[in-house]
């Protein structure tokens, strides 16, 4: 019998290309939507900062690991991934009001369900210090969201309209100063 990796390459039959990024939108979208205990990794959260939270964040959470420790008041920190915002809103209250905490995620169902909480969450700590702002972490300098509402008042229409969209996509410079801290994950 026949070894086919032994076959010359373009004897081989090419490996299905397989679209990742797909693949995960899909998965954490139905995160979002309902409770998939497969995708929770076990994580003991510090319980008075959870005591603050909906239900339903608690009960979607997909986080791999708890940043928190090296979180402090005042601070501004950078959540990539942020999911439902679990760790966000446990963040915004380790930071305080002189604190900021931004999460960024790619899935839009991801994004409604930890934005669906902000005003309440502000109610419950008294300050509201956090957003969420939709985004590719390979990417994070293109503001998703304005790509979407430029390409919706601007379609393509025609091959010459991709420079148009590229110009737009190129962010402006800035400063090492002015980002925020990103918090790596253990």
């Amino acid at each position: 019998m026949d070894n086919p990796l032994s076959a010359s390459p373009s004897a081989r039959s090419p490996l299905p290309q397989l679209d990742v990024e797909g693949a995960v939108l899909d998965r954490y979208g139905h995160g979002a939507l309902a409770t998939e205990a497969a995708l929770c990794s076990p994580i003991d959260y510090d319980g008075r900062y959870l005591k603050a939270l909906p239900d339903e964040i608690l009960e979607r959470d997909y986080g791999c690991g708890d940043p928190t420790r090296f979180v402090r008041p005042g601070e501004t920190v950078l959540d990539l991934g942020s999911g439902g915002g679990k760790i966000c809103y446990i963040m915004a209250q380790i930071v305080g009001p002189s604190g900021r905490v931004i999460g960024v995620d790619f899935n839009d169902t991801m994004l409604a369900l930890s934005r669906k909480y902000l005003d309440e969450m502000g109610r419950r700590l008294g300050f509201l210090n956090v957003e969420f702002l939709k985004g590719r972490i390979q990417d994070l300098a293109l503001d998703c969201e304005k790509l979407d509402d430029y390409l919706a008042a601007q379609p393509i229409r025609h091959s010459s309209d991709l420079l148009r969209v590229r110009r737009f996509e190129e962010p402006p410079r800035e400063t090492a100063a002015s980002r925020p801290r990103a918090v790596a994950e253990p």
